[in-house]
């Protein structure tokens, strides 16, 4: 006599379907009870910018945990400097070379090399503060807080006067507050101190404070357009060679083109500020955008996973 087991492995498969049916309503039933009893979750806004710099100013982002960043910012020569004769300014062309690398989430630590106006060494960090978040912490902005140590290499002028190692460190504080209104426009206010242990003259401010304003639209996933002004509040003056007089240094203003290309950050612009380090830019601009002192420029950096 032949047994058909047919019909009890269809009960017992069906019985099996039936559990996990049970077993997976009952645990999505759960979460939503813990989902419910915990309410919200926070909801932290990301890529407000896509670099960590604007043009001259820093953006509120850091590298991830474990990724280094190598970036090459360079500066031609101005348009109203022989721009032909120079090569389109490349003969007097600047550029500073920096590496960072971000042990925690919120730290990040770097070195930089500036060519010129003047020769720079320079360490930094840069730390988050706070990040725009929505959900069950609710905060408008995201708060960045960055120093720089810079340390001028030029040599000291053969004139005879005491000198001190000391007098080549120059100092820059910045604090980035910054807002991702919307996928496509972001802003940032930044207030900045930038201290010179010494200056030309006895009148001149130790101490400039400045005020830095940016924002960027993106017009594609990979592409967007930005624009940035630092503002000296207390700006020194400089002697203006071709007219003999004294002017106050200006505020520099740039406008950027940036393109993502995978690991790579392309940010074209042009700017009226020559200098490529930050105690340069934000306290000794003397170009001005109505006299000609414009200058071309790129920043490119690529990332690497480190850890």
């Amino acid at each position: 006599m032949i047994r058909n087991d047919m019909p009890l492995k269809r009960s017992l498969l069906t019985g099996f379907f039936l559990l996990f049916a049970f077993s997976g309503f009952g645990q999505d039933d759960l979460l939503k009870m813990l989902e419910d009893e915990q309410g919200p979750q926070t909801e932290y806004t990301f890529a407000t910018f896509k670099g960590t710099r604007i043009v001259n100013l820093q953006s509120n982002e850091l590298t991830a945990k474990g990724e280094m960043q190598f970036l090459i910012l360079h500066r031609f020569g101005s348009f109203n400097d022989d721009y032909f004769y120079n090569f389109f300014g490349l003969n007097v062309a600047e550029v500073r070379l920096t590496v960072d690398y971000s042990p925690l989430d919120w730290l990040n630590l770097g070195l930089g090399y500036a060519s010129a106006t003047p020769r720079t060494y320079d360490g930094f960090v840069k730390y988050r503060l706070a990040r725009q978040s929505k959900g069950k912490v609710n905060f408008p902005v995201s708060i960045t807080g960055y120093s720089g140590l810079f340390y001028t290499a030029e040599r000291f002028p053969d004139d005879g006067l005491p000198r001190n190692e000391s007098e080549r460190f120059n100092y820059v504080h910045q604090l980035v507050v910054a807002r991702k209104f919307s996928p496509e426009f972001s802003m940032e206010l930044v207030p900045a101190l930038t201290h010179f242990n010494l200056v030309d003259r006895i009148s001149d401010n130790n101490d400039i404070i400045s005020i830095g304003m940016a924002a960027r639209y993106k017009i594609s996933p990979q592409h967007a357009i930005s624009v940035e002004y630092v503002h000296p509040l207390n700006p020194n003056a400089f002697t203006n060679l071709a007219e003999g007089t004294q002017e106050n240094y200006r505020g520099a203003l740039s406008l950027g083109f940036d393109i993502e290309t995978g690991g790579h950050v392309f940010q074209l612009f042009f700017t009226n500020s020559r200098a490529v380090a930050e105690p340069f830019v934000f306290a000794q601009t003397p170009g001005s955008w109505m006299d000609g002192d414009i200058h071309f420029g790129f920043n490119i950096s690529r990332m690497f996973n480190i850890h």
